[in-house]
């Protein structure tokens, strides 16, 4: 019995669609290639880009910078206006202090021409003055034409009151009777006036006196 050898053979696939296969994967990469250098050309910034880029930042620093030297030359200029301000208020501060004065000089002459002036010379000054003597109860500068009026109470009936002075060739003494209480009035112009106060009686009295000066 003879035996026979089977050999199996693989079947091959033909040559033709093998090498299509490789064509095609060819044109694949080609694409994927070309692809990849379409997106780096895309998305690569060119020099000129990056030059643009930097202009325009420079361009916004400058900018930024003369915001930057406008507002401290504003604030620069904002401090000297206000030291401005400052020295202008006071500057009305004294003008407004200056008429103020003004208005109350007006107001003293004013009343200096209408007699509407007084002060105090004396109050309720009291002393005790010996028979037949007198006392000096004001004597002292008045600088402006007007009158003195002399209040006095005492206790005796004989008290008197006397001014006397010299001014602009006018010599004055006169002398009023006060009693026990009574008021004298003398006109008087710019000098030094000497005001006193008497007592007549036989014994000795206790005066009190007020002297007000009116111009």
């Amino acid at each position: 019995m003879s035996q026979e050898n089977s050999v199996s053979l693989t079947p091959q696939p033909p040559v033709r669609k093998r090498n299509i296969k490789v064509i095609a994967l060819a044109i694949i990469c080609v694409i994927l290639a070309a692809s990849l250098v379409g997106v780096i050309a895309l998305y690569q910034p060119t020099n000129t880009n990056l030059q643009s880029q930097i202009t325009e930042k420079d361009n916004t620093i400058a900018s930024l910078q003369q915001q930057i030297d406008y507002l401290q030359a504003t604030t620069t200029n904002a401090s000297v206006y206000v030291q401005q301000i400052a020295y202008l208020e006071q500057e009305l501060s004294l003008m407004n202090d200056t008429l103020t004065s003004a208005y109350e000089n007006m107001y003293y002459y004013e009343n200096l021409t209408q007699l509407q002036a007084s002060s105090i010379l004396i109050y309720q000054q009291q002393a005790t003055i010996a028979n037949n003597t007198w006392v000096d109860a004001y004597n002292d500068v008045l600088n402006y034409a007007g009158y003195i009026v002399v209040q006095a109470t005492s206790t005796t009936n004989s008290t008197y009151a006397e001014t006397l002075y010299s001014s602009y060739g006018v010599h004055f003494d006169q002398n009023v009777t006060l009693g026990m209480s009574g008021t004298a009035v003398f006109p008087v112009l710019p000098c030094t006036a000497e005001v006193r106060i008497g007592n007549l009686d036989q014994t000795s009295a206790v005066v009190t006196v007020t002297v007000s000066y009116y111009y």
